[in-house]
């Protein structure tokens, strides 16, 4: 009876306080350049798990009869800007390719993980599940992150491919990264609209070709010039024996600081990345959409930096926490498209598919 009357509250009330402190230091410290405070670069990832934990404290205290509910719900009110940005409360919406009023365009923005290849070798299933979804989505923009195409015969242009089967007769390639003259990645943009003038802007050096610039395209739409920057920010480039780390299965202290070093230096460079995206959307002298794999999630000093000014295709219109990649944690939103409030944003839609990486996000649009 003594542990259940008097340590068990001030177990949970330790308890309680440390999650709360975390919960808000990880919606405020995100706030903070990186480069300068390396701790805020970290801190976002946890934001909805402490939410959560912070949340189901406020049971135990209602079932003790205790007033200590009031630090959670503290917590919950000064957190309240971060979970705004991190669940949608729309009613859900189903796309429907077939009814699409007139003046409006769609988008969709999908990291394709190099179209299925993987050790040089292309997957055909899921290649024909990427080709299935993008006939049934028919977006009339679509952006592609880490794609991949191949001029050599028995291997697939997708390129070609794409443009073929979609009936897109624009298209713009950033290629920036080639093997044996054939074998060529980097990030892609189709369109049904035309292409008025396209640049490739270096953004730095990424071992995965895809990572190393940003693509930016000025499409006429409707009598109309748009400005699409689609991106994929630097990666953390996590390999095999980094996932087993990072699920918990096994790990030394040496390689858990090298991982924790590596994962700093990323994210150092996605700063000077975001920031660098960020001037890029202010110096558009036409309405700008930004989209790609951002490769950060909500809570982060990356998306802060770039969304300020920008409309949230998927807060706006989307519905849940918005799950983009489809391991690793079931929070994790990385993949974004945002516009200007001078466009408006009817719809939006995930498209969840059996082996993809990222889940395809699309916008229904409207100038």
């Amino acid at each position: 009876m003594l542990f259940v009357s008097k340590l068990l509250p001030r177990f949970l009330l330790l308890c309680n306080l440390l999650i709360t402190i975390s919960l808000v230091l990880s919606a405020w410290l995100p706030y903070l350049n990186p480069q300068q405070y390396w701790l805020s670069g970290f801190a976002g990832l946890a934001f909805l798990i402490c939410w959560g934990f912070n949340f189901l404290f406020i049971i135990p205290w209602l079932i003790l009869r205790k007033r200590y509910y009031w630090i959670s719900l503290a917590g919950i009110v000064l957190s309240m800007n971060a979970l705004r940005t991190s669940v949608a409360v729309n009613l859900p919406d189903t796309y429907n390719t077939s009814m699409r009023p007139d003046g409006h365009f769609t988008l969709m923005t999908f990291n394709t993980s190099n179209m299925g290849l993987d050790e040089y070798r292309e997957d055909r299933l899921l290649q024909s599940s990427i080709y299935d979804m993008l006939r049934e989505a028919s977006p009339d923009i679509l952006c592609m992150q880490e794609f991949y195409t191949n001029l050599q015969p028995g291997f697939t242009n997708h390129i070609d491919s794409i443009s073929r089967t979609l009936r897109y007769p624009y298209h713009y390639f950033t290629n920036d990264m080639s093997h044996w003259d054939y074998w060529h990645y980097g990030i892609v943009l189709f369109s049904r609209f035309p292409i008025v003038r396209a640049s490739t802007i270096p953004c730095g050096y990424s071992t995965a070709g895809s990572g190393s610039s940003f693509l930016q395209a000025d499409l006429l739409i409707k009598n109309d010039t748009v400005r699409v920057l689609t991106v994929q920010l630097q990666s953390y480039m996590f390999r095999g024996k980094d996932y087993e780390l990072l699920e918990g299965r096994k790990g030394s202290f040496s390689t858990i600081r090298n991982l924790a070093s590596r994962m700093k230096h990323t994210i150092h460079k996605r700063a000077a990345q975001s920031r660098k995206m960020a001037s890029l959307i202010a110096a558009s002298p036409y309405r700008m959409i930004a989209c790609g794999d951002f490769n950060d999630t909500p809570v982060s000093y990356t998306y802060n930096t770039v969304s300020a000014n920008m409309q949230d295709a998927f807060l706006h219109r989307g519905f849940g926490i918005g799950r983009t990649l489809s391991f690793l944690a079931p929070t994790l939103r990385i993949d974004y498209l945002l516009v200007q409030p001078s466009i408006r944003i009817d719809r939006y839609s995930t498209f969840h598919r059996k082996g993809f990486q990222h889940f395809p996000i699309m916008a229904s649009l409207a100038l």
